[in-house]
C-alpha cells in the first residue's frame, strides 16, 4: 500500500531533521569562549577563523555573525542611541525660528 504525501514527509524529517538550527549546539557551547575573545578586542572575523581552522565550527562567517548578534548580549559593543530634545539657542525665540507648513498662502506668492 502505498503511503500519503504527509506520512512520506513525516518519515523524511525523522530520518533527516532540517537545518535550521544544525550549526546552533556548537555555538552555544562555545558562547563563553566567544564572549571573552569579542571582550578581549578580537573581531568577529578573526575569532571564527580560527574556530573554522580548529574544525570546532562548521558554519560561514555570516551564519557565525547572525549567531553573534541573536545570543551575545554584550551591550557595550553596541551603540547606545537616545533622544534627545532639540534646544534652541539662547535670545531666540519660538517665533522667530523656521516653520515648515504644507500649505500654500497664496499672499507670499505675489
Amino acid at each position: 500500500m502505498k503511503c500519503s504525501l504527509s506520512e512520506r514527509v513525516s518519515k523524511r524529517e525523522q530520518d533527516k531533521p532540517g537545518r535550521k538550527n544544525k550549526h546552533l549546539p556548537a555555538f552555544l557551547a562555545l558562547k563563553n569562549e566567544i564572549n571573552q575573545a569579542l571582550a578581549d578586542g578580537w573581531s568577529m572575523y578573526q575569532i571564527w577563523s580560527t574556530l573554522r581552522a580548529e574544525q570546532r565550527l562548521g558554519c560561514s562567517y555570516v551564519w557565525f555573525r547572525n549567531l553573534c548578534q541573536k545570543h551575545l548580549t554584550d551591550t557595550s559593543r553596541q551603540p547606545q542611541h537616545s533622544a534627545k530634545p532639540v534646544k534652541t539657542p539662547a535670545g531666540v525665540s519660538q517665533e522667530d525660528s523656521f516653520t515648515f507648513s504644507s500649505t500654500i498662502n497664496k499672499e507670499d506668492l505675489i
